[in-house]
């Protein structure tokens, strides 16, 4: 007999298809849930001097990347290419630049037919790509590649739900995928995020198991880290009841994502993929050292507002000063044996 249990999983599979199939399936789409309509309408004005000062920059900088993408076994962890990653990585190469620095070529030889197998299983039944879909409408969708509702990108999501069974999949990692895919492929963003999740460098599958193991080290970390080198801040913080668990969450799990300018979360991601784990401990120093002064005079609500919700409009330097404050924070850190936690660091988990 058709149990109730059936039902479910045709009911499921269903709803699986009709976010593979989009409007071309039937899906009804709301005008509030395009986001094209925000899109200007009108020219741009001509760029100024300084503007086409820094376009020619920039084009003599994508030129020096080519030449090292195109002799990646001679330069990569070289002093050159580890300089010039953090001067920011041209915004035409940065996709082949992310996936040679995770060697996604690599990852994709090794698991040769396994991404095309799992993107037909993920099409048959999914059992994460209800929350997934959810997730989708508020991920960048004021970014030209995710206004569709249903666009080509979001069949990416389907096949992440299938890769991330043993995870499980958490709100935020939508972002970091969405991040990938607008500088690459899907198969290149899925191997991507395979690497990320799974390397030894970056390890964010620890971020996101039940439980979050791996959070609690590093925000424990964190708080080891502002006790000893801003004890000051550290104090207002404790006596205002701001816990790093309240504002640091989306710092560690999303690298940032949200939590800074566009512009600057793209070369924090330069230099994560580059260095790995030690540009999360160091950046989260940085952005408090940033703002101590104003957080020292703050209530417990402004503390929350600011460092949730307001904190990516409040950097006022340039993404160069930023990344050169990093940089001495990073410095500061691996001189005090503080730029990572120790394995079994967690005096909050027993």
């Amino acid at each position: 007999s058709f149990s109730e249990f059936d039902s479910v999983v045709v009911n499921q599979r269903i709803y699986t298809s009709c976010c593979f199939q989009g409007r071309q399936g039937g899906v009804e789409i709301y005008p509030w849930e395009d986001a094209d309509y925000i899109c200007l309408q009108n020219e741009l004005p001509a760029p100024t001097a300084h503007e086409e000062k820094l376009k020619q920059q920039e084009i003599e900088r994508a030129e020096k990347w080519l030449k090292m993408v195109k002799k990646w076994d001679k330069y990569k962890n070289s002093d050159r290419m580890v300089k010039r990653v953090y001067k920011g990585i041209p915004l035409q190469l940065r996709g082949r630049a992310w996936a040679l620095m995770l060697d996604v070529d690599g990852a994709k030889k090794e698991n040769e037919g396994k991404y095309e197998k799992m993107k037909e299983q993920a099409r048959l039944c999914s059992s994460e790509i209800k929350q997934i879909d959810l997730d989708i409408n508020r991920t960048f969708r004021n970014h030209i590649m995710f206004m569709d509702r249903f666009g080509r990108k979001a069949h990416y999501w389907g096949l992440f739900a299938r890769f991330l069974q043993e995870v499980s999949y958490c709100q935020g990692m939508s972002q970091i995928a969405a991040l990938l895919l607008m500088y690459m492929n899907e198969e290149d963003a899925f191997w991507a995020l395979s690497q990320l999740l799974t390397n030894q460098k970056h390890a964010m599958h620890g971020f996101f198991v039940p439980g979050f193991p791996k959070l609690q080290r590093f925000q424990a970390h964190h708080d080891q880290i502002i006790s000893k080198l801003v004890p000051k801040l550290k104090k207002h913080l404790d006596k205002e009841q701001m816990s790093a668990g309240i504002y640091s969450t989306k710092w560690f799990l999303q690298c940032f994502i949200d939590r800074t300018p566009f512009t600057l979360t793209l070369r924090l991601w330069d230099i994560f993929i580059l260095e790995g784990e030690r540009l999360l401990t160091a950046m989260s120093y940085t952005i408090l050292k940033i703002h101590k002064k104003r957080l020292l005079k703050m209530s417990l609500e402004e503390l929350r507002e600011f460092l949730q919700e307001r904190i990516a409009q409040t950097f006022f330097y340039s993404d160069d000063m930023i990344v050169e404050q990093l940089q001495a924070s990073m410095a500061e850190l691996r001189k005090m044996k503080l730029d990572l936690p120790p394995p079994d660091f967690c005096p909050l988990c027993g």
